[in-house]
């Protein structure tokens, strides 16, 4: 029998060995950025989605349901009373039943009658819903009226099948407790929405940024007449002219804004996540000068057993288990480099590539130079 551990230390030394030194740097870089559309930066204040939720019951379940779950039976019994059939909770044996939350989402300016898909997600044991129909559920706002009604054939994009238990075999593909009604909730009201107030259009940043809203204020501005002004980084308000509010062409006047074209502003973030060694750079880099020395050292630590016995024929000692330990230290060689003023992802990854740093040592690295104030950037840890 042998057992292996193996530790690895990443070296990033101080600039008296070497690893980091920091150069001074005159000149900034240009970023360029594209152009998006003004429908994919903001939302209308005002035109929001409803979130409804239920709790109802799934049923016709192949003996896959809730297996002894008081809140089922007693589901059960209450269903039942609303058809004249009363039956004590106790007496509900059966294994072909699930209750289960119902959530749905809901956009806006809808109109009663509309139908529109759920979710339907197991509250006990279940082990599968697959084939299983829900029953009608009222689905409620947040002010808890009811919204909708649900009820319908769930679709399940999973299975589990076979066993379970002592000398069983089971095989579960994805989530089968969770599946779908494609349009299986039919709405109660109509959605109006109040979005135009004294006159006034508000437009709300996704990713509020102050140079971001003054370049939207202003290419609004270019083809509104009575033009729009950035309130904060994450608002822009806009006047809509007097003789379009009196003819009824709001929605030609807003339909004309959301295709206008604007150069939204980044800020230069990295964002990793050290759990999965991912690490995601925007377009706006900005590093100064310094230079990077990157080594491995990589103990190694094994163990074999043996057996340690006495002679033949010896009459003391005795047979035992003895543990050999070997132990290996391998050095790499660090690697130095001049990382160089860089101002794209590109040059950065080519540096890095030279380096042969992996997303791990990349974390390290990026975390090092923000340290020591080389990285100009935000660096965003998940």
């Amino acid at each position: 029998m042998k057992s292996m551990m193996q530790i690895t230390v990443k070296w990033l030394l101080p600039i008296s060995c070497a690893a980091l030194a920091l150069l001074p740097a005159s000149s900034e870089a240009q970023v360029g950025g594209a152009q998006v559309r003004l429908k994919d930066l903001v939302r209308i204040q005002g035109v929001e989605r409803i979130d409804l939720v239920g709790y109802g019951v799934v049923v016709g379940l192949n003996k896959t349901g809730d297996k002894d779950i008081e809140l089922a039976k007693r589901t059960v019994s209450n269903l039942m009373k609303n058809f004249n059939i009363f039956i004590d909770s106790s007496d509900i044996t059966s294994k072909n039943v699930a209750v289960v939350m119902i959530t749905a989402s809901i956009e806006p300016f809808h109109r009663r009658g509309d139908r529109v898909g759920i979710q339907v997600a197991s509250m006990g044991d279940a082990t599968s819903l697959q084939g299983g129909i829900l029953l009608m559920t009222p689905l409620l706002d947040p002010d808890g009226k009811t919204y909708a009604i649900a009820q319908g054939a769930l679709v399940v994009g999973g299975y589990s099948v076979g066993v379970g238990g002592a000398g069983g075999s089971t095989e579960t593909k994805n989530f089968p407790t969770v599946g779908r009604v494609p349009n299986g909730a039919t709405l109660n009201f109509d959605h109006d929405v109040e979005f135009i107030k004294e006159g006034k259009l508000e437009l709300v940043l996704r990713h509020p940024d102050f140079t971001t809203a003054q370049r939207i204020a202003e290419v609004v501005a270019s083809v509104s007449p009575d033009g729009s002004i950035a309130k904060d980084a994450g608002t822009v308000s806009i006047t809509i002219p007097n003789d379009i509010l009196e003819v009824g062409l709001t929605s030609q006047f807003i339909s004309s804004i959301e295709s206008l074209r604007v150069t939204p502003d980044r800020r230069a973030r990295v964002v990793v996540n050290e759990r999965t060694g991912t690490v995601v750079l925007g377009g706006e880099v900005m590093i100064s000068t310094a230079i990077v020395a990157h080594g491995n050292l990589t103990v190694r630590v094994g163990s074999t057993l043996g057996v340690s016995q006495p002679g033949a024929f010896s009459r003391v000692g005795q047979t035992e288990v003895v543990e050999n330990v070997q132990t290996e230290v391998q050095d790499e060689p660090a690697k130095i480099m001049v990382m160089p003023r860089t101002t794209s992802v590109q040059e950065l990854a080519d540096v890095l590539n030279q380096l042969g740093a992996s997303p791990r040592d990349l974390i390290s690295i990026l975390d090092a130079l923000q340290n020591l104030g080389a990285l100009q950037m935000e660096l965003i840890t998940l």
